[in-house]
């Protein structure tokens, strides 16, 4: 039996997808989308130990603390400005990598200094090497209260943390936009992340050793632009100019690197306002720290102790004197102050200790008082 007339059957062909380097030959080489990345996308989560978050609060820490001491000296408080001053200096020399919540739980502990000694300029008094003139330190001493600074960085602190995410989203977008006041240090954390995050996906790779060692190489060499004081958009520049290259089995498509590369920079400054967003849980967790140490050091169990002692102790005192006196009667007045009338002899009988009854009665042998 015949089949009827139709259309001829297809094979479904596999059809590789093109190389990366072809592009149609009216949209240049930047601009083109390959059907297939060199490395798959991933969402760079951070984590709040990276090194990227930790330079980030540390900056965040130091310019507001530079913010207060702007303040201090618009307010004419020398005084206040000086012992932060110093008292930040000395924090910043051992502190770990994110240590500014360190710093503000160390200022609420600190008691109150009452008088704080503030050197001015003394005026010029008789001749600099006139060795008979006593001169003496000019200056004034202010009261300080380091809890009060705490509380005034933390609000600078929020305040700022919430300038810095709106300037983080902005670069999240990737969209054009003016030069922001944090762009340089937000924007070279982002892309150290996305760099770290790129290198740290192609590692585990075999196929994609020859791609590893390539980008590790160019992140060596533009480490100064991928830093929070760099040029990543030089970088960039750098990275997307370089010619296709091959290393093993892998072709290595530079522009197409770079595209990623930016995709992961955007998505690790969003990771960066989010992570930047928990500023208020740190501080509501510094306050719960000092008021937890507050209420442990009112209910210490050894100190609650000795104050129960002491207060017995003060008990059975006052009773030996209640006892004393119910005997002896009130004490006599004479000529000789203090002492007893001309005649008589003070009693001079040992203080008994109190009975159980809360009274002590006279001791064997001997007559009770009149």
């Amino acid at each position: 039996r015949r089949r009827q007339a139709g259309p001829p059957e297809m094979l479904s062909l596999l059809v590789a997808a093109p190389p990366s380097w072809y592009s149609p030959a009216r949209n240049p080489l930047s601009t083109h989308r390959p059907w297939r990345a060199a490395v798959e996308m991933r969402h760079l989560l951070l984590r709040p130990d990276d090194p990227e978050v930790l330079t980030l609060r540390d900056a965040l820490m130091a310019k507001s603390v530079e913010a207060q001491l702007e303040r201090f000296q618009y307010m004419n408080e020398r005084g206040q400005g000086m012992w932060l001053s110093q008292a930040w200096e000395a924090h910043a020399k051992g502190a770990p990598p994110g240590g500014g919540a360190a710093f503000l739980d160390a200022l609420t502990r600190t008691e109150s200094i009452e008088a704080y000694f503030v050197p001015t300029i003394a005026r010029r008094q008789g001749s600099p090497n006139n060795p008979y003139l006593h001169r003496a330190a000019s200056g004034y001493h202010t009261t300080i209260d380091p809890r009060d600074l705490a509380r005034r960085l933390m609000a600078c602190r929020s305040q700022l943390a919430g300038e810095w995410c709106e300037q983080l989203r902005i670069l999240a977008t990737g969209e054009p936009h003016e030069l922001l006041a944090e762009e340089a240090l937000l924007l070279g954390l982002s892309a150290r992340a996305a760099m770290r995050s790129l290198l740290r996906g192609l590692k585990p790779l075999p196929s994609r050793r020859g791609m590893h060692a390539f980008l590790e190489a160019f992140a060596k060499e533009h480490s100064r632009d991928l830093s929070p004081a760099g040029e990543p958009e030089a970088a960039f520049a750098a990275l997307e100019a370089l010619p296709l290259a091959i290393a093993g089995e892998a072709l290595i498509d530079p522009p197409l690197l770079c595209a990623e590369l930016r995709n992961k920079t955007h998505a690790a400054g969003a990771d960066l306002a989010g992570l930047l967003g928990g500023t208020e849980e740190e501080h509501t967790r510094v306050h719960a720290s000092y008021l937890e140490t507050c209420l442990r050091e009112t209910i210490d169990a050894p100190s609650w102790d000795r104050e129960l002692k002491k207060r017995d102790q003060q008990r059975q005192l006052e009773a030996s004197w209640r006892v004393l006196l119910r005997r002896t009667g009130p004490p006599p007045t004479g000529p000789a102050e203090g002492g007893a009338a001309p005649g008589r002899h003070a009693d001079m009988r040992p203080i008994l200790p109190p009975s159980p009854d809360g009274d002590a009665g006279p001791p064997p042998g001997s007559s009770p008082a009149p």
